[in-house]
């Protein structure tokens, strides 16, 4: 594929209906444009200085034409829109674009980049989410913070009190029960400035606990409410977290050839890095996309998932058995996913 994108005159502001596709760079209020022909020239540029003013460009599209952005804040808002208004959305992976950037970076070099993105074969589009899909993702997100947040002043207070000689066990149970008895029977080893502070932690800690319980209560409420992660969570070792991360993710199952194609793209085979005859496999938990995209999609899936997938082993009938025979473990969890959210 070539790296270049020549360039011809442009065409006039208002004038699109020679573009085979059109890309555009996203921003908060700032917008370039550019479109290029059936032979790749770049004919059309455009910067476009208002967010009211690109939706009106957006509505003077012509119908069907292909419209290039990469991930990004926003892309998945004007991806809907364009689909309701018979545009086809490509929303390309944003680590995939940099890679054919030429020259600085700035918004000019960038949506030139989108362009040649999108030639290239080998990049898969991210799907168009619904809009219940973001808002399970949503839910996912500000839960992923309360928990971080949460996990964080645990440690906090376990620090503070290990420096003065007291260890508390392991576990929430264990945190609050003996921090309270603490609270309640000061220790003439803990100063009363500290005593307040671990009190007010408490406190906030307490606090985030709720918080939790309440988000993840909706998780599940939505978890019940739909039909795939309904499936999901007929397999054993799944749950609502784990089946409405996947249904955030937006998966489009009809995308895969297979189901061992479906747990690639999930990250269950090691990441490779290698040169020459010298071949370097990463472990898988060091970069599994699920365990990827809980921390960056908010896609909460604990870091034992996996060896979940042995216990459900010896609960599930023999087909699964012989799958695992076959592909191991990363093909059974593919497929067990593959079947239970793919089309019905």
């Amino acid at each position: 594929m070539s790296k270049s994108t020549s360039k011809k005159n442009s065409l006039p502001a208002g004038d699109l209906s020679a573009c085979t596709t059109v890309a555009v760079d996203l921003a908060k209020s700032v917008f370039q444009v550019a479109g290029e022909d059936q032979l790749g020239q770049v004919i059309y540029e455009k910067r476009i200085r208002s967010r009211d003013a690109f939706i009106t460009f957006l509505q003077q599209l012509p119908r069907g034409i292909p419209v290039l952005m990469e991930t990004g804040p926003g892309a998945q808002a004007w991806g809907r829109m364009l689909l309701k208004q018979g545009n086809q959305p490509r929303i390309l992976p944003a680590r995939h674009v940099v890679n054919h950037r030429s020259g600085p970076k700035n918004d000019r070099n960038d949506v030139f980049a989108i362009l040649r993105a999108g030639r290239d074969q080998h990049i898969h589009a991210v799907p168009v989410k619904t809009e219940a899909s973001q808002e399970m993702q949503a839910l996912h997100r500000v839960r992923q913070r309360y928990v971080k947040d949460h996990t964080a002043m645990s440690n906090q207070m376990r620090g503070l009190l290990l420096e003065y000689g007291v260890s508390i066990p392991q576990g929430k149970a264990a945190l609050e029960r003996e921090v309270n008895r603490l609270l309640e029977s000061p220790s003439p080893l803990i100063p009363e400035l500290l005593h307040e502070l671990i009190s007010e932690l408490l406190e906030e800690w307490k606090t985030l606990n709720e918080r939790i319980e309440v988000i993840t209560g909706r998780v599940k409420k939505a978890a019940q409410e739909n039909e795939t992660t309904q499936r999901l969570m007929t397999v054993r070792g799944i749950g609502p977290i784990l089946s409405s991360a996947v249904v955030a993710k937006q998966t489009e199952p009809e995308r895969f050839a297979n189901a061992r194609d479906f747990a690639a793209y999930f990250g269950t085979v090691p990441e490779q890095h290698s040169s020459g005859n010298t071949v370097r496999l990463v472990s898988l938990a060091a970069t599994n996309a699920m365990a990827r995209c809980a921390r960056a999609s908010s896609m909460l899936m604990p870091a034992q998932t996996l060896n979940r997938w042995g216990w459900v082993l010896l609960q599930e009938p023999k087909w699964v058995w012989a799958v695992t025979g076959r592909r191991g473990r990363a093909g059974v969890a593919g497929t067990i996913f593959f079947i239970a959210i793919g089309p019905r």
